[in-house]
């Protein structure tokens, strides 16, 4: 279904966007869009650049692993399965939506995504 105002504040809620933007963490969740973008490539769409639900699918197996976000779920009382797939879109829109739109707005074009998603680390 895709990154909507509804799902950034229910993860807001939990602390998700604090789990994503934290130093120890952030450079996993940038890996992890690639290589779930780059497996939705491959694997989804045929070469063909992926929709951002089809990273987010990807993405999925590999969160639902993440020993660091089980226990950000646990923690924070948000264990439901729902809280993944909202996280896993927060990523996809961060890592490789959002640099692209700025880009755009600042009128360098679209050329590669970026790899940090453009935020600094906490």
């Amino acid at each position: 279904m895709g990154w909507s105002e509804s799902k950034k504040e229910m993860l807001e809620a939990k602390n998700f966007d604090k789990l994503f933007l934290h130093k120890k963490h952030r450079a996993k969740w940038v890996a992890a869009a690639q290589n779930a973008q780059n497996y939705a490539r491959v694997n989804i769409t045929h070469g063909q650049e992926p929709r951002p639900d089809d990273t987010a699918e990807a993405l999925l197996p590999i969160l639902n692993a993440d020993t660091d976000l089980l226990k950000h779920q646990r923690e924070n009382h948000a264990t439901s399965k729902k809280y993944r797939e909202a996280f896993a879109d927060l990523i996809v829109d961060q890592v490789l939506i959002e640099p692209t739109r700025r880009r755009q707005a600042n009128g360098t074009g679209t050329g590669q995504q970026a790899n940090d998603g453009g935020h600094e680390n906490s």
